[in-house]
């Protein structure tokens, strides 16, 4: 019996689409979306408290609804990594299998991104989700750790400044 809603894993696989090719237009979305070269999207807020509470599943829809609006820029692999990371966690606190997948999933897709990437403190998230991982993968469960101390989605008030 089937005790999550359809398409958990099937949207935390989403792929990049192809771009158009060039003289032809790119989809609505993308030629809207106007986000500053530092910022998410707006309604990425929404999503980031919803994680913070606790909410996995409802963050991985909020973040999902914002790929449309992202997927011409650099933002769409961090909100797949996202989406990736929140539906780990909702298998681990739902007792789903799977958790240590998408959780390295997620991981593999942070990997690349600076330690805060539009003013998100991805190096604290990819650490967590490294050392959670690490306990799935020896055999450990996350569900008591989860509850004393929850991963967190963190925001910089600063932009990250570039390396010198």
């Amino acid at each position: 019996m089937r005790t999550e809603p359809r398409g958990v894993e099937k949207a935390a696989r989403v792929r990049r689409p192809a771009h158009p090719g060039p003289g032809r237009p790119r989809p609505f979305a993308a030629r809207v979306a106007g986000v500053p070269p530092d910022r998410f999207p707006p309604g990425f807020g929404a999503g980031v408290r919803l994680f913070n509470a606790g909410a996995f599943f409802a963050a991985h829809e909020a973040f999902e609804e914002l790929l449309d609006v992202t997927e011409d820029n650099d933002c769409w692999e961090c909100l797949v990594a996202l989406i990736q990371v929140a539906v780990g966690y909702h298998k681990c606190v739902s007792g789903h299998p799977g958790a240590a997948r998408m959780l390295g999933l997620g991981a593999a897709k942070l990997a690349p991104f600076p330690a805060v990437f539009r003013r998100v403190a991805v190096g604290r998230l990819r650490r967590r989700v490294a050392d959670d991982l690490a306990t799935l993968q020896a055999g450990g469960s996350l569900a008591a750790g989860i509850e004393a101390s929850p991963p967190r989605i963190e925001m910089s008030r600063e932009p990250a400044r570039p390396a010198e």
